[in-house]
């Protein structure tokens, strides 16, 4: 299949034996997973193509791997990989992905040029020893290199075997008789204990010595582990390495041409097609201001990675008094060479009209950096992601997805030419969550996102309702560019820049495509706030798409089938949790006015045939009410309520039924149940339904940097208290108390449902704490609640209930700066809603909720 897909083997003039050609390709990528520590020696000996001496004409013959042969025969019982590890899921997404469909490869040095293109505001570039081997403050209870040894135990003992051997290399080069040698030299017990107690720094934290080549490789296998840019960069710089691979393998002569492997001319020739095809611009829009730490961690990026571009924003003065500063943008890599004052000189320096960030950010960083892109595709990438060598081999059967490999001999204005399919605008990949093994929430987020990154756009696609959501897509670069651009960037209004993008190019008539066959590396938030503030992110702006003239076109242009697609994927899903919580609320009204009537009007005794037509002769007492069918209706909502909770998990089983097996499939899913991941759904439904209705409601729809640490840190209870109190607490405790009124007043089992979903949103934020139960933690806890309850009173305080309650009632009355003496809170400007919309939400809804209330009792 590599020899038949992977490779252009149709346009080598010299065939050589597909084995031979394979060999190299497997090799690479197999060695590639030992760099990165996945696989140890062991391992590696048994999944690589070894040269061995034939017996019969003493030729040197190419040797299969253990791990083939053991495919065609079951007696082979051998470990290749450790089990359920990273290493096994690639090899083995890689051998299904090659499985399917794939356009043609053209030879390297006809395939198109492209560009991989990041934006970077303030996420992480590489983790310093401080924050890996410190725990970050006094809720903490492990240091993040602790966590990770936890989670990656097989990678670290093999980064510690690695490390072991070069420190060994680097002592015995200075002369000095290492530890073994003089371990060896003692008796045998004492020879065991002080290797054990000599490596025990190397168990710990990674390194013996303190200098900076042992402590940078600790800080990159974290860095490597965790979601910052360095892995991003590290990632997708394998395209280079897959281009020279795969020109180096399907040009042998040319090799020879060179002077054989590993000569120097070889490597130039490579390098100078690497750098043709391939190019990798990070919108670094804070690299002047950088702290001492990120500047460290760039420049160690651009020493790495020389062919790595940063493009970035330099502010000059005026030019006369009382002018504008003059902007420009500039454009660096690791080949620039180093100015007077320590900085690298910029390649191109282009003054804008002005200051171009007057959107979120996001939009305006990427759109003053596309002008240093080159080539005709772009592949959109987060500051969270990671690739792999052999996804990034498949580079030419994905640009292929755009049909233009073979364009039409005739001109398309000639009376001789056939009609074209409209053009391909964006094509799709599918993502790997790899934060899935860090917590139940990380796991959760995964599966969400497996169901809606894989299943549903693979659906979507065919129907051809897709649009494009930011992560692997690859961008027809000239058809996009010509059509309004890649990002629009009205502050609020373009809150998911992403999708703006999908409905330009779909409303232009240009085609997006959706690939099964290659993936790449994406994490999620793994804390439950910050994905509470994702969720709250989406769910705002999604209220700014329903206002948007793009919505309104689609909705009233699209052939029924295609709207149908595209309103459940994206309005529909949002309309669909409002429905839900407003139902949850009206269902508690319902059954508070039968909770009314049981106990204030006479009610039928005894057992009633229904189905005797003359039933209504045999009610007694006399004028009585027959409550009975009421009952009923209860238990039935309840069973069908309870039915649809569970075929809701049906597409993630079913995923993961056809690509991993049953025993995950039942695995996984017992795991989401008993870590109670249906109650955390039900925080999730109620912070959508809370966000999308208060940003139709009063606007205000800001980007909102999602923390994507590891969650290990405990927060206290006002902080969890302020965060969620208005968006789901005092939901939850008017339900609660309705709920609380019908159980006294007529209890019916099926009602238990709707107290466990109900206690849902007033303790899951609890629930979902680190460290939450832990005692001591807990009363310091409460102490400090009774002091956020009390504080400022007497003086401002913005770390007090009261504070917390005048942030809430900004949208309301507006900041009053003056009166207060303080600056502008951190929430930013947030300007006053619209009378009639204040008069709407919070005096006529209150004032007919209170009226029912009141009829009821």
């Amino acid at each position: 299949r590599i020899y038949a897909k992977i490779l252009a083997t149709a346009d080598m003039e010299v065939k050589y034996k597909p084995k031979v050609l394979c060999s190299q390709i497997w090799n690479a990528v197999v060695i590639s997973m030992y760099r990165e520590h996945l696989l140890s020696v062991d391992h590696v000996q048994k999944l690589l193509y070894q040269q061995v001496t034939s017996d019969e004409d003493g030729k040197r013959t190419l040797k299969p791997p253990t791990f083939f042969v053991s495919q065609d025969d079951s007696a082979f019982d051998q470990e290749f990989y450790p089990s359920h590890s990273e290493a096994e899921r690639r090899i083995s997404f890689f051998a299904q992905s090659l499985s399917s469909v794939l356009p043609e490869p053209v030879p390297v040095e006809n395939m198109p040029t492209f560009t991989v293109f990041t934006p970077h505001y303030s996420e992480k570039v590489l983790m310093s020893l401080r924050e890996i081997i410190r725990e970050s403050d006094q809720y903490t209870r492990v240091t993040v290199l602790e966590y990770l040894k936890a989670l990656h135990s097989d990678e670290w003992d093999n980064f510690v075997k690695d490390t072991k051997i070069l420190a060994e290399e680097n002592s015995s080069n200075f002369g000095q008789a290492s530890a073994y040698g003089q371990a060896f030299a003692q008796d045998a017990d004492k020879a065991e204990a002080k290797l054990k107690t000599d490596d025990l720094p190397f168990y710990t934290i990674g390194f013996k010595s303190a200098a900076p080549e042992f402590t940078l490789r600790t800080r990159i296998w974290a860095s490597l582990r965790s979601q910052t840019l360095y892995r991003t960069i590290s990632g997708f710089m394998n395209y280079a390495k897959a281009i020279k691979l795969l020109y180096r393998v399907e040009n042998p002569e040319m090799v020879h041409l060179f002077g054989g492997n590993g000569s120097e001319r070889l490597e130039q020739e490579l390098e100078r097609m690497a750098r043709r095809k391939f190019k990798f611009v990070v919108a670094m829009q804070r690299f002047l201001k950088f702290n001492k730490d990120e500047r460290e961690a760039s420049d160690f990026l651009l020493r790495t990675y020389p062919d790595l571009q940063i493009s970035y924003l330099e502010e000059m003065p005026a030019a006369e008094e009382g002018g504008q500063p003059r902007i420009y943008s500039c454009l660096i890599d690791g080949h620039s060479e180093m100015g007077a004052d320590g900085r690298r000189k910029p390649y191109y320096r282009i003054q804008l009209p002005g200051n171009p960030i007057l959107g979120d950010g996001k939009s305006d960083n990427q759109n003053h950096s596309i002008i240093f892109t080159r080539g005709e595709y772009l592949q959109l990438i987060d500051a969270n992601q990671d690739n792999y060598l052999e996804e990034c081999i498949k580079i030419r059967n994905i640009l292929g997805e755009f049909e233009e490999y073979n364009p039409p001999t005739v001109s398309p204005y000639s009376p001789a030419a056939e009609p074209q399919p409209t053009p391909v605008a964006i094509v799709g990949a599918r993502e790997f969550i790899f934060s899935e093994n860090v917590g139940i929430l990380g796991d959760v987020a995964a599966g969400k996102e497996a169901t809606f990154g894989t299943l549903t756009q693979r659906i979507m696609a065919e129907i051809g309702a897709r649009l494009h959501y930011g992560h692997p897509d690859f961008v027809n670069f000239i058809y996009m560019t010509t059509r309004g651009g890649i990002s629009k960037a009205q502050k609020g209004l373009h809150l998911n820049e992403d999708i703006y993008a999908g409905m330009n190019s779909f409303t232009r008539g240009g085609r997006i495509k959706h690939t099964e066959y290659f993936q790449c590396g994406k994490g999620r938030d793994l804390g439950f706030c910050s994905t509470l503030n994702f969720i709250t992110k989406i769910g705002t702006g999604m209220g700014e798409q329903m206002l948007s003239r793009e919505y309104y076109w689609l909705g009233t242009q699209l052939p029924l089938d295609r709207f149908l697609t595209f309103y459940y994927a994206h309005p529909g899903f949002h309309i669909n949790n409002i429905m839900i919580m407003s139902s949850v609320q009206l269902f508690m009204i319902c059954i508070m006015f039968i909770g009314a009537m049981n106990i204030t009007v006479p009610i039928c005794l005894g057992d009633v045939d229904m189905t005797n037509p003359n039933y209504a002769r045999d009610l007694k007492p006399v004028g009585c009410f027959l409550i009975k069918p009421i009952g009923d209706w209860i238990k039935r909502t309840t069973l069908a309520i309870l039915l649809v909770l569970l075929i809701a998990f049906l597409p993630l089983f079913l995923q993961m039924l056809t690509e991993q097996g049953f025993a995950r499939a039942i695995s996984r899913l017992g795991k989401q149940f008993l870590s109670l991941s249906p109650l955390y759904e039900v925080q999730v439904t109620q912070v959508y339904f809370n966000s999308l209705m208060t940003n139709m409601a009063y606007g205000g729809a800001r980007y909102i940097g999602t923390g994507r640490g590891f969650a290990t840190s405990r927060l206290s209870f006002s902080t969890l208290f302020s965060r969620f109190s208005d968006s789901s607490i005092y939901f939850g405790i008017r339900l609660m108390l309705l709920l609380t009124f019908f159980s006294a007043a007529y209890w019916k089992w099926p009602v238990l449902y709707f107290w466990i979903s109900i206690a849902a949103m007033l303790i899951t934020p609890f629930l979902y704490n680190p460290h939450q139960f832990v005692l001591t933690d807990f009363i310091l806890d409460y102490r400090d609640w009774l002091r956020w309850l009390g504080a400022g009173n007497s003086e401002s305080n913005t770390n007090s209930w009261i504070s917390h309650c005048r942030l809430t009632r900004i949208r309301i009355t507006g900041y009053k700066r003056k009166r207060l003496g303080e600056r502008t809170p951190t929430t930013g400007f947030i300007s006053r809603a619209h009378k009639a919309n204040i008069f709407f939400t919070e005096i006529m809804l209150p004032l007919i909720m209170a009226i029912i209330m009141l009829v009821s009792y």
